[in-house]
């Protein structure tokens, strides 16, 4: 199996652990990373997650977040997951209309994923259930349940 993590998980397993209102979501993050780790699924991550995941701590590190961004983005790259990168105008322009989100900048996250032939997208953004015909949604907890 081959997912697609979305950006609201990556920033559970880089910073939920200094959130209260992240850390129920944690251990579940944790286990799916595991699963990653072993191998049995193969997970993906995009360029689009590393930028906002820097926006991110430059919302709440600011002057800092260059530095954090760069250890978080070192421990990430730990994990045994797959980069992809952005897309192209055209993949854009020929896949927009059929990924229509409310949210406009998680469209080329969905569209990485179905152009890269995965089978899921992993993410705690219920707007992505809008999609769910395309594309299977589960949030970390329902991806792990399913694969034990």
């Amino acid at each position: 199996m081959k997912i697609y993590l979305d950006t609201s998980v990556i920033n559970v397993y880089l910073f939920g652990k200094y959130s209260e209102a992240e850390t129920t979501k944690v251990p579940h993050v944790s286990n799916l990373f595991n699963i990653i780790n072993s191998g049995k699924i193969h997970a993906l991550i995009s360029l689009y997650t590393l930028q906002e995941v820097f926006m991110f701590c430059k919302k709440i590190f600011r002057g800092e977040a260059g530095n954090i961004s760069r250890l978080a983005f070192l421990d990430l790259l730990e994990n045994n997951a797959s980069l992809t990168g952005l897309l192209t105008r055209e993949e854009r322009l020929l896949h927009h209309k059929q990924f229509n989100l409310d949210d406009l900048s998680d469209q080329p996250h969905a569209i990485s994923a179905y152009l890269n032939k995965c089978d899921a997208i992993v993410t705690y953004d219920t707007h992505f259930q809008k999609i769910k015909d395309k594309i299977s949604i589960y949030t970390p907890e329902e991806i792990v349940s399913k694969l034990q």
